[in-house]
């Protein structure tokens, strides 16, 4: 007999372990929310929003113990190399109109398969979006996930409670290495009780209802843009005023107080995310005039910015010439240990960079970084250890091994830091001629 995708390994849960490790030390800051909302009972669909490719599914393996089954588009199932792999990350396929009219037949047995894991008590992680896309929005909702909740109703107890249960994924930014990111568990949608209670009607209008019930849920979950023409402009509207310490702290305050809780950490960010996207938006339905005015400006000022590599941090949160300079010597007191560390590293990011040069997708870059550092570390580290032990004598030879073991993060971090100086002496030299600048601040 077969060995079900949904059953436990060893192997499984050893790698498991170095995954989740890896992937929380991908982020500056990784915090999770709401685990309290996750059904203890019955059988749990969970469906997220899909913006950033593979760090989304590892992101939420790593947010819980114990093993998950994935749902996939099938095209990555076409290599039979693969297939092995895919099974061994608890992988199965979904087909999609795209994927061929007679491909989609076999979304029936897909459905099968799915319904026997959650039965089994077996977390199933569905993306509902149907492809991933680095928005801080939602495309609209696939059918899938609905008829394999109906489908789990109709062959268990009816008594048995089926949930979907609403993940949102917030990163601070969907392409930087070692930023962060929000995995925020919502309230469970009750799919049995749900049924029992619009048993009256269609099952096709009960699945637009519960695809707009959980639209609404997700779009809770995170900093929600509505996808418009305006997009853009009202995220970096958001940007600029969320760098802005003075307003960042005073809109938190406002949150905090309307909802009478005390937020931390990445919670903080998103609370403020979302009070300015409805901020703006309200300003735009009230006063479309104005508003749109201020939103040609803000567009004009976010093209200039780009174009001069200024970050929203270097003009909403400007420094003087005294942290300028401290934070410049800060970078060159830094930069003898950021040789070492490229240097130590290279084994790792000179692979990444020749892969990251033939991804046409932005939104997998942070996928390639992870499956590089992935796969070669322990390579590398080993490396260390055979050179570093055998040239030099031992004392130095551990010492530079452990000034290697956090290089890769130090050569990220290090980075990030050094573009953020450069882009405050940008704007320092620059803002004069920046467009609308007088107006917008």
């Amino acid at each position: 007999m077969k060995r079900k995708i949904q059953s436990g390994s060893f192997k499984y849960f050893f790698v498991k372990f170095f995954v989740d490790w890896s992937v929380k030390s991908s982020y500056k800051k990784y915090q999770v929310e709401g685990i309290e909302n996750i059904p203890s009972d019955g059988s749990t669909i969970w469906a997220s929003n899909h913006t950033n490719a593979l760090m989304d599914p590892l992101v939420v393996l790593s947010a819980t113990p114990g093993q998950k089954v994935y749902m996939a588009r099938a095209d990555i199932f076409k290599k039979k190399s693969a297939l092995k792999w895919l099974e061994f990350l608890k992988i199965i396929p979904i087909y999609r109109i795209r994927d061929g009219l007679n491909s989609v037949k076999k979304n029936d047995e897909v459905i099968a398969q799915a319904t026997d894991i959650l039965l089994d008590n077996v977390p199933l992680v569905i993306y509902p979006e149907a492809t991933h896309r680095p928005k801080h929005s939602l495309l609209k909702l696939s059918k899938g996930i609905f008829h394999i909740a109906y489908s789990v109703y109709d062959n268990s107890d009816k008594n048995r409670p089926v949930y979907i249960l609403p993940i949102g994924l917030e990163y601070g930014d969907y392409f930087r290495f070692r930023s962060t990111v929000l995995v925020k568990f919502g309230k469970p949608i009750d799919v049995s009780a749900f049924i029992r209670a619009n048993d009256d009607e269609p099952r096709p209008v009960q699945m637009q209802k519960l695809r707009a019930l959980l639209t609404e849920k997700l779009a809770e979950l995170i900093t929600f843009i509505p996808d418009d023409d305006d997009y853009d402009v009202i995220w970096e509207y958001v940007k600029l005023k969320a760098a802005e310490k003075k307003t960042f702290f005073k809109t938190l305050k406002k949150v905090e107080s309307s909802t009478g809780k005390k937020l931390k950490g990445l919670m903080r960010n998103l609370a403020v995310n979302k009070s300015l996207v409805d901020e703006v938006i309200g300003l735009r339905e009230k006063e479309p005039k104005k508003t749109g005015e201020l939103l040609y400006k803000i567009e004009r000022f976010r093209l200039w910015r780009i174009q001069n590599g200024i970050s929203v941090y270097s003009i909403s949160d400007e420094k003087g010439w005294g942290k300028i300079l401290i934070k410049f010597f800060i970078m060159l007191a830094g930069l003898p240990y950021y040789m070492f560390s490229a240097l130590a590293s290279a084994l790792i990011w000179v692979p990444t960079v020749i892969l990251l040069s033939r991804i046409q997708d932005d939104a997998f870059y942070n996928s390639a970084r992870f499956a590089a550092r992935f796969a070669l570390s322990p390579i590398s580290f080993i490396l260390w250890i055979v050179l570093y032990f055998t040239f030099l004598p031992w004392q130095f030879a551990l010492a530079c091994l452990l000034l290697s073991i956090p290089s890769l993060r130090y050569l990220y971090d290090y980075g990030s830091f050094a573009r953020r100086v450069l882009s405050d002496l940008r704007w320092k030299f620059r803002k004069h001629k920046a467009p609308d600048y007088k107006d917008l601040f």
